[in-house]
């Protein structure tokens, strides 16, 4: 789930420290899994920094992180206080210092304000798939694998009439409750039938890549 990336045989991922704003490197550290999946979820760099210590007298905050190339490599985009960054430019070996100009991110590979959701389905699919493994007594989604695939689909379409109504009404809390019980639904379809979720990631995947040529 962590962008695919390959790890050594350490089990550890390189990182490209890069300062967002003035695109310069910071520093070069390596992550393992575990410590690539906090910085995701949690949004926050200090995984990062606590790998490296002539960056934790600064205040780093996470803002986008890539996936390389060579399939083996992340780089890291972070953003401290703007006047420590003007003072602390590297000096070239080659030429003069050149005021580094800020520079938008030109591919955003992660949006960490929206990985908890990512993170919150895959753990409700892992769940679902447990359950139907285990089939433990009174569990409502062992009611459904009992009852079926048919039972399942029906299900799914009163959620999907109820999401209809609440997106009629005017409470949002109503629509989010519905849209809930829909995705949940969905998910346990997707368990019955041994769809995988990173078979639909990769199907949107490449409908969005496909609807960005046509606009370009």
């Amino acid at each position: 789930m962590i962008l695919n990336i390959d790890s050594d045989e350490r089990g550890l991922i390189a990182a490209i420290v890069q300062d967002a704003a003035t695109s310069d490197v910071v520093a070069l550290c390596y992550l393992d899994s575990k410590a690539l999946a906090e910085t995701l979820q949690t949004g926050g760099a200090e995984q990062i920094a606590s790998r490296l210590p002539a960056l934790r007298e600064y205040n780093w905050k996470l803002v986008d992180v890539r996936s390389n190339l060579d399939g083996h490599s992340l780089t890291v985009l972070v953003e401290r206080d703007a006047a420590v960054a003007r003072d602390s430019h590297p000096a070239s070996l080659l030429n003069p210092v050149a005021e580094s100009q800020p520079r938008k991110p030109d591919l955003e590979l992660v949006n960490v304000n929206s990985m908890e959701f990512g993170f919150t389905i895959s753990a409700l699919y892992q769940l679902i798939a447990r359950r139907k493994e285990e089939l433990p007594e009174g569990s409502y989604t062992t009611y459904l694998f009992n009852s079926g695939l048919d039972k399942i689909l029906k299900k799914i379409g009163e959620e999907s009439g109820e999401v209809i109504i609440a997106a009629k009404n005017a409470s949002s809390r109503e629509l989010v409750s519905e849209l809930s019980d829909l995705f949940y639904h969905l998910l346990v379809m997707m368990v019955e039938r041994g769809v995988k979720l990173e078979e639909v990631r990769n199907e949107l995947a490449e409908r969005s890549s496909a609807g960005k040529k046509q606009t370009d």
